[in-house]
């Protein structure tokens, strides 16, 4: 299968036969798929679905780290419960309930060729210095979990298949199911109706009584040869048996693990748009699919929209691209902040300030998709994160309250305490992976020992008590017992210690508790030296300097115009130019010293693009002055502008201001990026807002400034209270911890409306404010004060995560309406109106058009989002338009982590010249970013880069598409980790039944990346884009090098020529078995994948999947190389 998929689809679920009425049930009852368990009943009471789940657990032995994967599910009303519902059972009460496994990952068991393996994060992927492979991670299930899995597929009857070629399948494989299943019970009873799906069990019994009889007979015999020459002479075991069947019943059941939701309505809202009417129109009665493992997603389709493919039949890869087909991706798992549940609306908040609002039948029905999709999130991105209070489990809220892990294994646990410093007394709460009744504490402790030693002492957890293990020292909470153990000497094995810090989780913490995915494996992290940056330069010509607006650290800052190239004109053929209104920011001639962390600065704004942050257009380096230019904002400072208004500003306004700039800083915090200086002066407000029909205000977060790593004592001090207390002890620990200081020290001077805090201190004072540990004054505005001081925590690991910031706040409006923005009229989010493109630079430009960035600012005042549009130049408007419109219908079909995002379109009056609106990447391609930084990348980066690109590409092909354009310069950089695959110009769809594209037109092509059946023949099939990336792998590995590139290679084998004669001589080099050299630096193993994609045959070269594992591996062994040299003391 090409995907490892969960559906999740919402529609009225149908009433399975295995239920039985709860009638005679008194109280609460949960039962359970295995015969061999009884069920558990519970008299009058209180509980919750989560501690009903734990009872349950335990009862199966299903351990706790698989404990989160199952879950309480009503038979009857085909209901799911959140972990957090609670249930009252009275003397009336009857209710009867399963417990199920919900959350299920296609290819746990790594067993179907071709899809993604699916495991549990581990440490040590590689044995020493071998390339040979061990398991990428732990099990998914362990051996409870799996028996359970079993017996659940088996008790409860498979959905009918959904496809003629799904019941063609199932009809030639399910006979085969039931002997494994027969022989896994060991009955003696041969009867296989039991466990095939019930639509084949009504398709047998409507055959005549001959054709029935003949498949009892060929099944009996079948399973007598089976067990005596398959199962007793090879010495398989129940274990194998299990996977086989659930192996072999995914590969069959498209919709195997799936839920469907079908919502009343779906809506899609930009923040200040609304987005419904005609352009939803089709969509009102939708499903919802979650893809899990391979694209982590949530999408959606039209109800019922599958097409049908003749080739079903014979082509798997067929079948299951169409099970896929139709559906249209609103974001992946990691791109959700929050959900938001309000009655029986459900509301997914992203990243980029979308959000998708879907209506269901019932508030059950919004909880139980609001608990899925926070499950899946908890299981594949955040272990300690929940996104919905409403269905946030106890234990996770506990957990986050208390600083605890949840069952971490003990290796993670080292790690992570030696990550923190490895300072004895240093200690990590985490629950145990094999109890339930215990939380474990992992200490360090040394008492000079050389080497540091860790202890794990055990607390028991009762329903109202903590006890430290093996001792009389109980406290009612887990707060509180701690606070006792830190005042005492502890002792283990003749060690005396103190518990002194705990470390807390984190965000996106990687351990065994999440989920891992090969197509989600993580790029490597890398050192950054200071001293590589990079950002666009600005000729000193192209820039006038106007009005002085103040002085910064060490800076000037002044207004001015920036001289941008505007569009060539249709008819008169030349060029014009456009003024923009930009902020000079100079770095005089008397700070040289500092130039570099100026342009450090710069070339971290450079990384960016979001709409609360403001845009750099680049540096101008002239003579003795270094000068930031960046996009003017209207109304300036923020505090400067709330300190001069006549009227207080409203609850609500001051709301909206906080909920962009903690926006901004989650989008940074995902980033692992740090601001440094969070202030109300560095907020500055291109909208205030204040008319009714504004749509409220809008901010930009502008640059630090010079960052605090370079700055004084005496300039650290005076920057308190914004400057976190960590950093004025040291400027080195300077992190994303230090943001959230500055986040909260904001807040106050957002509720105090933009009154300087500690203004009349001198520094001692605030020297002695920061020793002393106190706090500013708690504002009026409590919404916002005790989130406040959560931010302003001196402890750095104890300060919340902005994704929970967001999520709080978006809460806290949702309970306040009077704080709760207006509304907006709609707009379709896929049409931009041209005139409202505000061009800011070129970005490329190719042999028939050009890409340019552009604002999208249909308000005219600088607030709208960046874009990357592409448009043909005039002169090829009418021969290339249809190719243009077709590359827009390809990139519209397409999502994948790895390839560009495709945003709308944009069409002229009469609908002559269309430009395609994408998606805008900072960092630029990787031709143009490889050389400026190569002193940085390494070539496990680079080999990270070539799996991401095989990705997309194996993406590509799975949707029958070639691309035929595969370079370094269509790869595009995210960010310093993640490339992604653009320009779709030249890309074509090949037929199902064919395997290849016919070039019938003659455009220019680039002919040394082309194959050689491309160059011959004129055919493209998916193996021909499989010799491009070899080309594109040998261009990473030069670092893009102009003068090693593939043209200059291939043109010095073949000499001088031009026209059709390069294309002969190229062919004969190519003919004779001439490739490209091996890069220096190369690893053999990487040129010889390289040799592998340039066969001469199609049929012999190597394919993406396979690709994509080679590269992992030698990526790691290269990985694991470089950390032992760097390892190793120098002399």
């Amino acid at each position: 299968m090409s995907y490892l998929q969960l559906c999740l689809k919402m529609r009225k679920p149908r009433k399975p036969q295995t239920s039985s009425s709860p009638a005679s049930i008194k109280g609460l009852e949960i039962h359970f798929y295995r015969l061999d368990i009884d069920p558990l009943k519970y008299p009058k009471g209180h509980y919750t679905a989560e501690n009903l789940c734990v009872d349950a657990a335990k009862k199966c032995s299903i351990s706790p780290l698989c404990h989160n994967l199952f879950a309480l599910y009503d038979e009857l009303t085909g209901t799911w419960y959140p972990p957090n519902y609670e249930f009252e059972v009275t003397d009336e009460t009857s209710i009867k309930f399963h417990y199920r496994m919900r959350f299920y990952f296609r290819n746990w068991h790594s067993s179907i060729e071709g899809e993604p393996y699916v495991w549990r994060h581990c440490i040590s992927k590689l044995k020493g210095n071998s390339p040979q492979k061990i398991p990428e991670g732990t099990p998914l299930l362990d051996a409870d979990s799996l028996t359970y899995l079993f017996t659940q597929v088996c008790a409860f009857p498979l959905r009918s298949p959904q496809s003629e070629a799904e019941q063609h399948e199932i009809e030639n494989e399910c006979l085969g199911m039931a002997v494994l299943a027969i022989t896994h019970y060991a009955m003696n009873e041969k009867i296989y109706k039991r466990f095939i799906p019930d639509s084949l069990n009504r398709n047998i019994k409507q055959r005549n009584i001959l054709t029935r009889i003949r498949i009892n007979n060929v099944f009996k015999k079948f399973l007598t040869e089976f067990n005596s020459r398959t199962v007793k002479d090879s010495n398989i075991t129940t274990y194998d048996l299990k996977i086989k069947y659930l192996a072999t019943l995914e590969g069959l059941v498209s919709s195997m693990g799936s839920e469907v939701f079908e919502p009343s309505s779906l809506s899609v809202i930009q923040e200040g748009d609304f987005c419904n009417g005609s352009y939803y129109e089709k969509i009102i009665s939708v499903c919802l699919l979650c893809l899990l493992c391979k694209q982590s997603s949530v999408a959606c389709r039209e109800k019922g929209k599958s097409k049908k493919n003749k080739h079903d039949a014979k082509q798997k890869t067929d079948k299951k691209k169409d099970a896929n087909e139709g559906w249209v991706v609103f974001c992946d798992f990691h791109e959700i902040t929050h959900t938001v549940i309000k009655e029986a609306m459900v509301t997914i908040y992203k990243q980029d300030n979308k959000k998708m609002e879907l209506l269901l039948d019932t508030r059950a029905e919004a909880l139980s998709f609001a608990a899925l999709v926070d499950g899946y999130f908890r299981l594949t991105v955040d272990a300690h994160h929940y996104l919905c209070k409403e269905v946030a489990p106890a234990s996770v809220v506990h957990n986050i309250t208390n600083g605890c892990h949840g069952p971490i294994s003990t290796e993670y646990a080292v790690q992570k305490l030696r990550q923190e410093g490895n300072e004895e007394g240093a200690y990590i709460l985490r629950w145990s992976c094999t109890e339930y009744q215990y939380i474990i504490i992992t200490v360090v402790c040394s008492e000079s020992r050389p080497v540091r030693q860790y202890k794990n002492f055990q607390i028991e957890v009762t329903p109202s008590s903590f006890t430290l293990h093996g001792t009389d020292t109980s406290q009612s909470t887990l707060k509180e017992l701690l606070e006792h153990l830190e005042g005492q000497n502890l002792r283990s094995d003749n060690l005396q210690f103190q518990l002194v810090r705990c470390c807390p989780p984190q965000p996106r913490e990687i351990s065994n508790l999440l989920v891992a995915t090969k197509n989600r494996a993580s790029a490597p992290k890398r050192h950054m030296p200071g001293n590589q940056v990079s950002f666009p330069r600005i000729l000193k010509e192209d820039i006038e300097q106007e009005e002085h607006l103040g002085i910064g650290t060490k800076t000037n800052i002044y207004s001015g115009t920036l001289k941008v190239k505007g569009e060539e004109e249709d008819d008169a053929g030349y060029t014009s130019f456009q003024e923009v209104k930009v902020v000079l920011k100079v770095l005089g001639s008397g700070h040289r010293d500092i130039s570099m962390a100026f342009f450090e600065t710069a070339s971290k704004m450079q990384q960016v693009s979001h709409k609360h942050i403001v845009l750099l257009y680049g540096v101008c380096v002239h003579h003795q002055e270094n000068i930031m230019v960046e996009e003017f904002v209207q109304l300036g400072p923020l505090d400067v502008f709330m300190r001069r208004q006549q009227t207080p500003l409203s609850t609500s306004w001051k709301f909206q201001v906080a909920l962009q700039l903690a926006s901004a800083l989650s989008y940074l915090e995902d980033k692992k990026l740090v601001h440094g200086f969070v202030c109300a002066k560095n907020i500055l407000l291109a909208r205030d807002g204040l008319g009714n029909d504004e749509g409220g205000p809008f901010i930009k977060l502008s640059d630090p400034g010079i960052p605090i790593t370079v700055l004084t004592r005496e300039e650290c001090v005076h920057r308190i209270p914004w400057i976190a207390p960590e950093c004025v002890r040291n400027a080195s620990s300077l992190g994303v911890a230090a943001d959230k200081w500055g986040f909260g020290t904001t807040l106050w001077e957002i509720c105090y409306d933009g009154e300087v805090p500690l203004k009349d201190k001198k520094l001692t004072e605030k020297e002695r404010f920061y020793e002393t540990e106190c706090q500013l004054a708690t504002p009026d505005c409590t919404e916002l004060a005790e989130l406040m001081t959560h931010c302003m925590n001196y402890d750095p690991k104890k300060r919340p995560f902005f994704r929970a910031i967001v999520r709080e706040m978006d809460q806290l409006i949702e309970k306040n309406p009077s704080i709760k923005p207006q509304p907006t009229p709609d707009v379709d989010p896929t049409m931009f109106e041209k005139r409202f493109l505000r061009k800011i630079r070129d970005l490329g430009e190719g042999h028939f058009g050009k890409v340019e960035l552009c604002r999208y600012d249909p308000r005219g005042d600088r607030t709208g989002e960046m874009v990357a549009v592409k448009s043909l130049k005039p002169e090829n408007r009418e021969e290339q338009s249809n190719n243009l419109s077709r590359e827009i219908d390809i990139l519209k079909d397409l999502y994948h982590e790895n390839i560009v995002k495709y945003k709308g379109i944009s069409q002229e009056e009469g609908g002559q010249a269309i430009k395609l609106i994408m998606e805008y990447l900072p960092l630029g391609s990787l031709k143009e970013y490889l050389p400026r930084n190569r002193a940085r990348i390494s070539i496990p980066t680079l080999l990270s880069y070539s799996v991401q690109i095989c990705k997309g590409m194996d993406y590509l092909g799975s949707q029958n598409y070639i691309h035929r354009d595969l370079a370094a310069r269509n790869v595009l950089m995210e960010n310093e980790t993640t490339v992604k695959i653009g320009d779709f110009g030249l890309t074509k769809s090949i037929k199902d039944n064919e395997g290849y594209y016919t070039v019938k037109d003659e455009n220019d092509s680039p002919v040394f990346w082309y194959a050689p059946e491309c160059l011959t023949l004129c055919k493209f099939y998916l193996a021909s884009d499989v010799w491009s990336f070899g080309v594109t792998m040998y261009e990473l590995l030069t670092y893009c090098d102009s003068a090693k590139s593939p043209m200059n290679c291939f043109l010095e084998m073949i000499g001088k020529t031009h026209g059709q004669m390069t294309i002969i001589r190229l062919v004969k080099v190519l003919q004779e078995g001439k490739r490209l050299p091996c890069p220096k630096d190369c690893p053999d193993s990487v040129y010889e994948l390289m040799r592998r994609c340039w066969e001469q045959s199609p049929e012999r070269r190597i394919t993406f999947k396979r690709l994509i594992e080679e590269l992992t591996t030698a990526q790691q062994l290269a990985q694991q190389q470089q950390q032992q040299q760097n390892s190793q003391p120098t002399f």
